[in-house]
Protein backbone atom coordinates (compact mmCIF):
# COMPACT_ATOMS: atom_id res chain seq x y z
CA UNK A 1 0.00 0.00 0.00
CA UNK A 2 1.56 3.32 -1.08
CA UNK A 3 1.47 6.57 0.87
CA UNK A 4 -1.31 8.09 -1.24
CA UNK A 5 -3.55 5.05 -0.79
CA UNK A 6 -2.91 5.10 2.96
CA UNK A 7 -3.83 8.77 3.10
CA UNK A 8 -7.07 8.19 1.20
CA UNK A 9 -8.09 5.37 3.56
CA UNK A 10 -7.29 7.50 6.60
CA UNK A 11 -9.39 10.38 5.33
CA UNK A 12 -12.31 8.11 4.54
CA UNK A 13 -12.19 6.37 7.92
CA UNK A 14 -11.94 9.63 9.84
CA UNK A 15 -15.02 11.02 8.18
CA UNK A 16 -17.08 7.86 8.29
CA UNK A 17 -16.28 6.67 11.80
CA UNK A 18 -18.48 9.27 13.50
CA UNK A 19 -21.50 8.48 11.26
CA UNK A 20 -23.78 5.51 11.85
CA UNK A 21 -26.02 5.06 8.78
CA UNK A 22 -29.51 3.66 8.85
CA UNK A 23 -29.73 0.02 7.80
CA UNK A 24 -31.11 0.96 4.38
CA UNK A 25 -28.08 3.19 3.74
CA UNK A 26 -25.33 0.70 4.59
CA UNK A 27 -23.09 0.13 1.61
CA UNK A 28 -24.72 2.94 -0.38
CA UNK A 29 -22.34 5.94 -0.38
CA UNK A 30 -24.78 8.17 -2.24
CA UNK A 31 -27.33 8.01 0.58
CA UNK A 32 -24.88 8.12 3.47
CA UNK A 33 -23.73 11.49 4.80
CA UNK A 34 -20.08 10.42 4.55
CA UNK A 35 -18.55 8.51 1.66
CA UNK A 36 -15.41 8.33 -0.43
CA UNK A 37 -15.08 7.59 -4.13
CA UNK A 38 -11.83 5.65 -4.51
CA UNK A 39 -10.14 7.11 -7.59
CA UNK A 40 -6.77 8.86 -7.96
CA UNK A 41 -6.47 12.41 -6.51
CA UNK A 42 -7.81 13.71 -3.19
CA UNK A 43 -10.55 16.32 -2.99
CA UNK A 44 -12.59 16.88 0.16
CA UNK A 45 -16.20 17.94 -0.30
CA UNK A 46 -17.37 19.22 3.10
CA UNK A 47 -20.73 20.84 3.70
CA UNK A 48 -23.21 21.83 6.36
CA UNK A 49 -26.94 21.45 5.89
CA UNK A 50 -30.10 22.28 7.82
CA UNK A 51 -33.14 21.45 5.69
CA UNK A 52 -31.32 19.18 3.24
CA UNK A 53 -31.00 21.52 0.24
CA UNK A 54 -27.25 21.92 0.63
CA UNK A 55 -26.82 18.16 0.75
CA UNK A 56 -28.89 17.86 -2.44
CA UNK A 57 -26.53 20.26 -4.21
CA UNK A 58 -23.49 18.54 -2.68
CA UNK A 59 -24.70 15.27 -4.19
CA UNK A 60 -25.02 16.93 -7.62
CA UNK A 61 -21.45 18.22 -7.29
CA UNK A 62 -20.09 14.84 -6.23
CA UNK A 63 -21.90 13.08 -9.08
CA UNK A 64 -20.39 15.52 -11.58
CA UNK A 65 -16.93 15.08 -10.08
CA UNK A 66 -17.31 11.28 -10.00
CA UNK A 67 -17.87 11.30 -13.75
CA UNK A 68 -14.16 12.13 -14.11
CA UNK A 69 -12.03 9.14 -13.14
CA UNK A 70 -9.07 11.39 -12.31
CA UNK A 71 -10.74 12.58 -9.10
CA UNK A 72 -11.21 11.10 -5.65
CA UNK A 73 -13.91 12.85 -3.65
CA UNK A 74 -14.37 12.47 0.08
CA UNK A 75 -17.98 13.48 0.82
CA UNK A 76 -18.75 14.54 4.38
CA UNK A 77 -21.03 16.72 6.48
CA UNK A 78 -18.87 18.95 8.63
CA UNK A 79 -20.55 17.69 11.80
CA UNK A 80 -19.44 14.14 10.95
CA UNK A 81 -15.73 15.00 10.71
CA UNK A 82 -14.05 13.92 13.94
CA UNK A 83 -10.44 14.93 13.17
CA UNK A 84 -9.38 18.41 12.01
CA UNK A 85 -6.12 16.90 10.71
CA UNK A 86 -8.01 14.85 8.12
CA UNK A 87 -9.52 18.07 6.81
CA UNK A 88 -6.05 19.42 5.98
CA UNK A 89 -4.72 16.40 4.08
CA UNK A 90 -6.66 16.85 0.85
CA UNK A 91 -5.10 18.33 -2.27
CA UNK A 92 -8.13 20.61 -2.64
CA UNK A 93 -11.37 21.38 -0.81
CA UNK A 94 -14.94 22.07 -1.96
CA UNK A 95 -16.79 23.80 0.87
CA UNK A 96 -20.55 24.40 1.04
CA UNK A 97 -23.21 25.83 3.33
CA UNK A 98 -26.72 27.26 3.42
CA UNK A 99 -27.60 30.76 4.63
CA UNK A 100 -30.00 30.78 7.57
CA UNK A 101 -28.85 33.47 9.99
CA UNK A 102 -29.98 36.10 7.51
CA UNK A 103 -28.29 39.48 7.66
CA UNK A 104 -25.69 38.42 10.24
CA UNK A 105 -22.09 39.56 9.92
CA UNK A 106 -20.80 36.11 10.94
CA UNK A 107 -22.04 32.60 11.74
CA UNK A 108 -24.59 32.77 8.95
CA UNK A 109 -25.12 29.05 8.34
CA UNK A 110 -26.65 27.60 11.55
CA UNK A 111 -24.51 24.51 10.84
CA UNK A 112 -21.24 23.17 12.21
CA UNK A 113 -19.37 25.72 10.09
CA UNK A 114 -20.37 28.46 12.54
CA UNK A 115 -18.09 26.89 15.14
CA UNK A 116 -15.45 25.52 12.75
CA UNK A 117 -14.72 28.78 10.97
CA UNK A 118 -13.84 30.64 14.16
CA UNK A 119 -12.73 28.00 16.68
CA UNK A 120 -11.05 25.33 14.54
CA UNK A 121 -9.97 26.75 11.18
CA UNK A 122 -7.59 29.43 12.57
CA UNK A 123 -5.62 26.70 14.34
CA UNK A 124 -5.10 24.90 11.03
CA UNK A 125 -3.58 27.93 9.27
CA UNK A 126 -0.06 26.48 9.01
CA UNK A 127 -1.44 23.44 7.18
CA UNK A 128 -3.96 25.30 5.03
CA UNK A 129 -1.70 27.92 3.46
CA UNK A 130 -1.87 27.72 -0.34
CA UNK A 131 -4.49 24.96 -0.36
CA UNK A 132 -6.98 25.21 -3.23
CA UNK A 133 -10.54 25.86 -2.06
CA UNK A 134 -13.79 26.36 -3.99
CA UNK A 135 -17.13 27.30 -2.45
CA UNK A 136 -20.81 26.62 -3.03
CA UNK A 137 -23.91 27.76 -1.24
CA UNK A 138 -27.67 27.44 -1.20
CA UNK A 139 -30.11 30.30 -0.67
CA UNK A 140 -33.60 31.57 -1.45
CA UNK A 141 -33.86 34.55 -3.80
CA UNK A 142 -37.62 34.76 -3.34
CA UNK A 143 -37.84 35.10 0.44
CA UNK A 144 -34.38 36.55 1.09
CA UNK A 145 -33.46 38.58 -2.02
CA UNK A 146 -31.16 40.96 -0.09
CA UNK A 147 -29.07 38.21 1.51
CA UNK A 148 -28.87 35.53 -1.16
CA UNK A 149 -26.23 32.89 -0.33
CA UNK A 150 -24.45 35.26 2.08
CA UNK A 151 -22.68 32.31 3.72
CA UNK A 152 -20.53 31.86 0.59
CA UNK A 153 -19.01 35.27 1.27
CA UNK A 154 -18.28 34.30 4.87
CA UNK A 155 -16.70 30.99 3.86
CA UNK A 156 -14.54 32.80 1.30
CA UNK A 157 -13.38 35.39 3.82
CA UNK A 158 -12.41 32.92 6.55
CA UNK A 159 -10.59 30.46 4.29
CA UNK A 160 -8.75 33.32 2.62
CA UNK A 161 -7.79 34.58 6.09
CA UNK A 162 -5.84 31.37 6.81
CA UNK A 163 -3.95 31.60 3.52
CA UNK A 164 -5.95 29.35 1.21
CA UNK A 165 -5.97 29.87 -2.55
CA UNK A 166 -9.60 30.90 -3.03
CA UNK A 167 -9.63 32.10 -6.65
CA UNK A 168 -11.33 28.98 -8.01
CA UNK A 169 -14.90 28.40 -9.12
CA UNK A 170 -16.23 31.94 -9.34
CA UNK A 171 -19.47 32.18 -11.32
CA UNK A 172 -21.57 34.78 -13.08
CA UNK A 173 -24.68 36.25 -11.43
CA UNK A 174 -26.47 36.02 -14.78
CA UNK A 175 -29.72 34.09 -14.47
CA UNK A 176 -30.32 35.07 -10.84
CA UNK A 177 -32.71 37.77 -9.62
CA UNK A 178 -31.48 38.49 -6.10
CA UNK A 179 -31.11 42.10 -4.98
CA UNK A 180 -28.03 41.78 -2.77
CA UNK A 181 -25.56 39.13 -1.67
CA UNK A 182 -22.38 38.94 0.39
CA UNK A 183 -21.46 36.06 -1.92
CA UNK A 184 -20.99 38.62 -4.69
CA UNK A 185 -17.47 39.98 -5.17
CA UNK A 186 -18.89 43.51 -4.91
CA UNK A 187 -22.07 45.34 -5.82
CA UNK A 188 -20.77 46.38 -9.22
CA UNK A 189 -19.07 43.10 -10.18
CA UNK A 190 -21.59 40.47 -11.42
CA UNK A 191 -19.56 37.57 -10.03
CA UNK A 192 -20.14 35.20 -7.10
CA UNK A 193 -17.21 33.89 -5.05
CA UNK A 194 -18.43 30.39 -5.88
CA UNK A 195 -21.44 28.41 -7.07
CA UNK A 196 -24.83 29.57 -5.78
CA UNK A 197 -27.91 27.38 -6.09
CA UNK A 198 -31.55 28.02 -5.21
CA UNK A 199 -33.44 24.83 -4.38
CA UNK A 200 -36.54 26.87 -3.51
CA UNK A 201 -36.96 29.05 -6.60
CA UNK A 202 -34.76 27.39 -9.25
CA UNK A 203 -34.38 23.70 -8.28
CA UNK A 204 -34.53 22.60 -11.91
CA UNK A 205 -31.29 24.48 -12.62
CA UNK A 206 -29.14 23.14 -9.79
CA UNK A 207 -27.88 19.93 -11.37
CA UNK A 208 -26.87 21.63 -14.62
CA UNK A 209 -25.17 24.43 -12.70
CA UNK A 210 -23.18 21.83 -10.76
CA UNK A 211 -22.12 19.97 -13.89
CA UNK A 212 -20.93 23.19 -15.52
CA UNK A 213 -19.17 24.25 -12.32
CA UNK A 214 -17.16 21.03 -12.09
CA UNK A 215 -16.18 21.45 -15.74
CA UNK A 216 -15.07 25.00 -14.92
CA UNK A 217 -13.03 23.83 -11.94
CA UNK A 218 -11.34 21.25 -14.14
CA UNK A 219 -10.48 23.94 -16.71
CA UNK A 220 -9.02 26.04 -13.87
CA UNK A 221 -6.79 23.05 -12.91
CA UNK A 222 -8.45 22.81 -9.51
CA UNK A 223 -8.17 19.02 -9.66
CA UNK A 224 -4.59 19.03 -10.94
Amino acid sequence: MNALTSSILLLSATCIQSFTPAASNIGNPRTSSAATTALDATVGLYFGTVGGNTKTVANHIKAAADADADNTVTFCEIEDLSSPDAFTQHDALIIGAPTWNTGAEKQRTLTGWDQWLYDVLPGLASKMSGKKVAFFGVGDQGDYPFNYCDSVGELHSEFERVGCDVKYGRTSTEGYYHVGSKAQVDEEEPIFYGLCCDENQQPDQSEDRCIKWIAQLKSEEFFA
